[in-house]
């Protein structure tokens, strides 16, 4: 299953190295290879995730009127009224250029070329010297690879084994992770509606996360089967992501500023959290109606598209 992952990663390897190669000696080459990975796959990404990024800042500026246009809904009487408002929502997200979809692709390709490299250098470090290939790597390069050493260790041992060695790194890796996931809280908090059960479960997922993820990291890399390679493109993985994490905050606040708007929604929804004030919810019928009335106007809203259509050519 998970050899299709092992091409593209290896492959980027090998050309990496092949690239290099003629620099620098034979073990620095394939060390540099892990690193300029790690610079391939996250800079292919990193536009993807400005992507997804901007799309859920832009969905939170969209957040005061488009809750007004669905609390508007759910008061429409008419096929025509309900239309009007969802021409309307439609229109405002026209107007940000929103894409929702746009966060669902960035692990879509990290993911892979993790496991492709997990893959790759786990395959090397189970394999005696030269008997066999992986990937797009020949019996010649498994073997200098298995050659390579870091700090004289070589890099498909298994992470565990040198623990006082890689601790510098892991203690990297794990302080680019905390300081990355601190910002990432400090963005949920400005944006979560707290008096939403679903968005205040998510916030409160992602504090967890803030301090069980540098335990996991720690106990992987002194206790799971990690080749030191993992361990070297973690701490520059998780570099590249924080300083990418730091630009895109930047940008954020400059480019898509929170208006005043968004900050009382929240401090409200927070006021309403604490004093347990909810919201009067539809009834059944009520819900069913205001259904109906969508699926009857979004039908109503493609008639009169295909009507306009051939008029407009015309």
């Amino acid at each position: 299953m998970f050899e299709v992952f092992m091409y593209p990663v290896s492959g980027i390897m090998k050309f990496w190295h092949w690239l290099i190669g003629s620099f620098v000696d034979e073990s620095t080459a394939w060390l540099v290879s892990i690193i300029l990975l790690v610079i391939t796959v996250r800079g292919i990404v990193s536009p993807l995730n400005w992507m997804a990024l901007r799309s859920g800042r832009i969905s939170v500026l969209m957040r005061p009127e488009s809750t007004r246009i669905n609390e508007q809904m759910n008061h429409a009487e008419t096929t025509e009224e309900m239309a009007e408002l969802i021409q309307k929502q439609q229109d405002l997200s026209k107007s940000y250029n929103y894409k929702p979809a746009a966060g669902c692709i960035p692990p879509l390709i990290t993911i892979p070329a993790f496991l492709g490299l997990y893959q790759v250098i786990l395959r090397m470090s189970n394999i005696e010297q030269g008997s066999s290939t992986v990937g797009m790597l020949d019996a010649a390069d498994v073997a200098a690879f298995r050659e390579t050493t870091y700090s004289g260790v070589p890099i498909t041992d298994f992470a565990r084994d040198h623990g006082d060695l890689l601790n510098p790194i892991v203690i990297a890796a794990i302080a680019f992770t905390l300081a990355n996931s601190i910002i990432s809280v400090v963005r949920s908090f400005l944006t979560t509606q707290f008096d939403q059960k679903v968005n205040r479960r998510i916030f409160i997922i992602i504090g967890i996360l803030l301090i069980v993820a540098p335990i996991l990291l720690w106990y992987l890399a002194h206790s799971g089967p990690l080749p030191v390679a993992i361990i070297l493109y973690w701490g520059w993985a998780y570099l590249f992501t924080l300083v990418q994490t730091i630009v895109f905050e930047i940008l954020l606040h400059k480019r898509y500023p929170l208006t005043e708007e968004v900050h009382e929604m929240r401090r409200e929804s927070i006021r309403a959290w604490r004093q347990k004030d909810k919201k009067p919810a539809l009834s059944k019928e009520e819900k069913k109606r205001v259904n109906r009335l969508r699926l009857e106007a979004r039908k109503y809203l493609r008639s009169n598209n295909q009507q306009e259509g051939p008029t407009a050519s015309e």
